[in-house]
């Protein structure tokens, strides 16, 4: 997960109410985009990278909004409800995401604080955001934030422990399936156009997993399909990438 991008995105959803309307092929689910409380940490004020997120991310609670409301639209709203297998969404109950800013190798990760998992930090490198300022950092900066407030909002195994951890690689997958489908892909990633252009595994991870789930939605099983597999269903832990 990681690179600049030379596709701008217009925020989508700045005007928009909290509860996602139903579309009009029939979808079911009107599940409210969820509002949990939002806090930003600078890490380091006088670091250039700040300055680009600053200057690229003006308007930070808009950005987090829409990224929210992808998440609803692409993992928690149910197939037609004329359709014999459907599911009740169901949001993790995430209180608050902390957004830290500071330098480190890598993109970004997700955890939760120890005493309560309710509590999400996303911990984004300013010498990654360095590395995207060549070409577009906005796009970037709000492609990465997607994924990791992906982690904030997965399920990715029962509370009982009755069922065994997905794949990590459909997890990240999971990630990249929502900034895939939000129109926020980074100009490295190659969409498979024939079958020597697929990976040896559809659990790969990242884009790669990314663009089997895209097909499974668009082309084969339709709406609804990711939502309905189990790392979107019931809670999680710690999460990571």
């Amino acid at each position: 997960m990681s690179t600049p991008s030379p596709v701008p995105r217009e925020i989508k959803g700045q005007q928009a109410p909290p509860a996602l309307r139903a579309k009009d092929n029939g979808v079911s689910s009107q599940l409210a985009r969820p509002s949990p409380k939002l806090r930003l940490h600078l890490q380091d004020i006088t670091h250039k990278s700040t300055k680009i997120f600053l200057d690229s991310i003006s308007d930070p609670q808009a950005v987090v909004e829409s990224a929210l409301s992808d998440i609803v639209e692409y993992l928690y709203t149910s197939p037609e409800a004329s359709r014999k297998v459907h599911f009740k969404p169901s949001l993790p109950d995430t209180r608050s995401v902390t957004f830290i800013l500071r330098d480190f190798s890598g993109v970004a990760y997700t955890t939760s604080l120890d005493i309560d998992s309710d509590h999400k930090e996303i911990h984004f490198s300013l010498s990654h955001i360095a590395r995207a300022a060549s070409g577009d950092p906005r796009h970037e900066i709000i492609g990465v934030l997607t994924h990791e407030l992906v982690h904030c909002y997965q399920h990715t195994t029962p509370p009982d422990g009755s069922a065994p951890y997905p794949p990590s690689g459909l997890v990240e997958g999971i990630a990249d399936f929502v900034r895939l489908k939000a129109g926020l892909a980074p100009p490295h990633w190659s969409r498979p156009r024939n079958s020597t252009d697929l990976p040896d595994s559809w659990d790969r991870g990242y884009q790669h997993t990314a663009f089997f789930l895209e097909w499974i939605e668009d082309i084969w099983v339709g709406i609804g399909a990711v939502g309905m597999g189990e790392p979107s269903r019931h809670p999680t832990p710690r999460l990571s990438g």
